[in-house]
């Protein structure tokens, strides 16, 4: 096993490392449909959390409960607020998946050292389907156990070990989310991603962590995603799963 794979300073630069590969030349333009969608989305999911969550939370709490309301709202609102804002992200990630797929491929060229000009741009239409059902399956898999983690928020005691599994949770499939554009440009099927990125879990975790601290700063989160898809495939490229 590649030892990068058990360092977290690796995920982390890697995360980094994202940012200046989308700078680069012939690799720009695969970012700006997804940038559009992600400043759509996410100004609607702002919207949406705003008009909504600050008028309506505090009558959802029980009288009886009102003496715990400083503890169980703040819970509550930042689960409510993971599952909208990754609700929002999963949706923009199925439209933007074509786009995220020729940009792994693109940063993969770039990395080996191979010319942009050869990397097969022409069969976008034909991937989407794939690209699309894979994400839908991704969305599946995050709901299933998304809403059981929203349920336990609601309990009170319990809550209070919610936010946490939250975090974990959302890192761990953040990094599962972005590594699946390259590993679908290898045919690598969505159980043998989870074994794969389980070998680094170390890495994928602070991948992971990286990428859910980017989303949660205004403005930077609409790049997020497409830095997370070139490190991501970086953070393989090294580790030697792409070989």
């Amino acid at each position: 096993m590649n030892n990068k794979s058990q360092s977290p300073f690796h995920g982390i630069a890697c995360f980094m490392a994202g940012f200046d590969l989308i700078r680069q030349r012939g690799l720009r333009r695969f970012i700006a449909i997804p940038l559009m969608i992600n400043t759509v989305l996410f100004s609607v999911a702002g919207w949406v959390l705003w008009h909504y969550l600050t008028t309506t939370v505090e009558t959802m709490l029980p009288s009886w409960l009102a003496w715990l309301s400083w503890l169980i709202l703040p819970v509550f609102m930042v689960s409510v607020l993971t599952v909208v804002y990754y609700g929002f992200t999963l949706l923009a990630n199925i439209i933007a998946a074509p786009f995220y797929g020729q940009l792994a491929k693109c940063v993969e060229a770039h990395l080996r050292g191979e010319p942009l000009k050869d990397v097969n741009k022409g069969s976008l239409l034909k991937e989407a389907p794939q690209l699309l059902g894979s994400e839908i399956r991704k969305l599946l898999y995050y709901l299933v156990r998304a809403v059981p983690l929203l349920l336990l928020s609601l309990i009170p005691g319990v809550n209070v070990i919610s936010l946490p599994l939250w975090l974990i949770f959302n890192a761990w499939f953040l990094t599962f989310e972005y590594t699946g554009y390259t590993f679908e440009n290898h045919h690598v099927l969505f159980n043998e991603q989870k074994q794969i990125l389980q070998k680094s879990r170390v890495s994928s975790m602070a991948f992971g962590g990286m990428n859910l601290f980017a989303m949660s700063i205004p403005i930077f989160n609409f790049f997020a995603p497409a830095m997370a898809v070139a490190g991501a495939t970086k953070m393989l490229f090294e580790q030697g799963e792409l070989d």
